[in-house]
């Protein structure tokens, strides 16, 4: 593993794309920001969203021949040759009501596995970056994943898709970890799985978010030394909503805690 940050040209075209969105994202941030309900009761969706997705879209797609599946711009899903995943403002409730937690993230995939994958904080400039076999970075600040192994010093964060199985589902999670553990639900995943990457924070529990949520996350703690799995403790399989990403050492007590939620 490098000991430099060094990336490849396609990370390299990621990171310009998620800083060229967050500056955007940054500059609009606590100026009047409306907010539109999706249809189908998925969340809400400002100008910003889509004007941050037309920069990273427009430069994936003037230097990359891979596919593009995006949150607001939809796309295919077939990633064999190739396909970036894009969620140009992940907290998007957070932007609008002013709460600065939300991050521009962006992965590469290739089938099921993640090759790579950007997270980029507009506020504080801090960009999270990890490839296959290149460690995580922040900045140029190698990163690792916390030690943390006893269930009752854990941070877990929990997160949950819109439909009413997938909130009660974390509703249960939620009610079995709050007794022994630290859960936390900060409203943007891409900004809990790169804490959980620089070890600040043990693990992150998902029912139900989106590809476009996770995806550059999920490498991110992996290349930092973390576990990736679905709720039974079997390896992901490039399209399961049921996750759990830990730092490794707390990922049995995490599995113990939820199989039995996720049904086969």
């Amino acid at each position: 593993v490098t000991e430099r940050f060094a990336p490849s040209p396609d990370l390299s075209l990621a990171l310009d794309a998620a800083r060229k969105a967050g500056a955007l994202i940054a500059d609009r941030f606590s100026k009047a920001v409306v907010a539109e309900r999706k249809s189908g009761g998925k969340g809400e969706v400002t100008q910003t969203d889509r004007d941050a997705e037309t920069i990273i879209l427009d430069i994936l797609g003037s230097d990359s021949a891979y596919a593009i599946l995006s949150e607001e711009a939809g796309g295919a899903r077939d990633s064999d040759a190739g396909l970036w995943v894009v969620d140009p403002l992940d907290g998007t409730t957070n932007f609008s009501r002013g709460i600065p937690l939300f991050a521009a993230s962006i992965a590469l995939m290739r089938g099921p596995s993640v090759v790579l994958g950007v997270i980029y904080h507009p506020l504080t400039g801090d960009c999270y970056a990890a490839e296959r076999g290149g460690g995580c970075w922040r900045n140029d600040e190698r990163l690792s994943v916390s030690q943390v192994a006893d269930p009752e010093l854990a941070v877990l964060y929990l997160t949950h898709g819109y439909p009413t199985a997938d909130r009660a589902r974390y509703g249960k999670a939620l009610s079995r970890f709050a007794p022994r553990s630290y859960p936390r639900s900060f409203g943007s995943t891409a900004v809990e799985l790169s804490f959980v990457a620089a070890g600040m924070g043990e693990g992150w529990i998902c029912s139900g978010d989106e590809l476009w949520d996770f995806t550059a996350g999920m490498v991110l703690v992996e290349e930092a030394g973390g576990r990736v799995s679905d709720w039974h403790g079997d390896a992901w399989d490039g399209e399961s909503l049921y996750t759990v990403i830990t730092n490794g050492v707390i990922h049995d007590y995490v599995i113990e805690t939820v199989r039995d939620l996720q049904k086969k």
